[in-house]
């Protein structure tokens, strides 16, 4: 199930509001990414420069990621409530330019390569009125069975919502 990004209701503390958005060409943001946008609030910014810290980065990476999901029908408490959840086993973050308070920001996710028990997926963030990108990250995250908190085999309804985009450019389908 694929839910339009106009079906999402975002509280009021969640600056990030899934929205088709179209990025800049050269980030390389094929179509088919999950994309969302944000205004910077001042809560996200670093206590000694004013501009975005790095751990709100991780936070907006793992949001989108969270979006990305629910906008297939599979939330966390969805997946909790089957016994299984996603977990971040690798993040990878580089960050390119400054963000700062006001600034709005595109963001986008794929998956990149769907695995057996595992996914890679990229996510690109971007400052919208320069459409100069400010971070850029890449994520293996590993399908848990939260009994046994090993990974398991993706299953069937996972596989169909997070098949990487055909335009991706990068290798798909493998099946590691």
């Amino acid at each position: 199930m694929n839910v339009p990004h106009s079906a999402y209701v975002v509280c009021e503390e969640d600056p990030m509001a899934p929205r088709t958005l179209a990025a800049p060409a050269v980030l390389g943001v094929p179509n088919g990414a999950f994309t969302a946008g944000l205004r910077v609030g001042s809560d996200g910014l670093s206590q000694t420069v004013a501009h975005v810290s790095n751990v709100t980065y991780l936070r907006w990476i793992d949001r989108l990621a969270e979006l990305h999901g629910e906008s297939h029908g599979c939330s966390r408490s969805a997946l909790a409530a089957r016994g299984v959840m996603w977990f971040v086993a690798r993040h990878e973050i580089d960050y390119t330019a400054e963000a700062h308070a006001a600034d709005m920001l595109g963001c986008a996710t794929w998956t990149v390569q769907l695995g057996h028990t595992s996914l890679l997926r990229r996510s690109v963030i971007w400052n919208m009125a320069r459409g100069a990108e400010v971070c850029r990250a890449i994520s293996r995250w590993a399908f848990i069975d939260l009994a046994t908190r090993k990974p398991v085999r993706i299953d069937a309804l996972q596989v169909t919502a997070l098949q990487p985009p055909a335009t991706s450019g990068e290798r798909t389908g493998s099946r590691r």
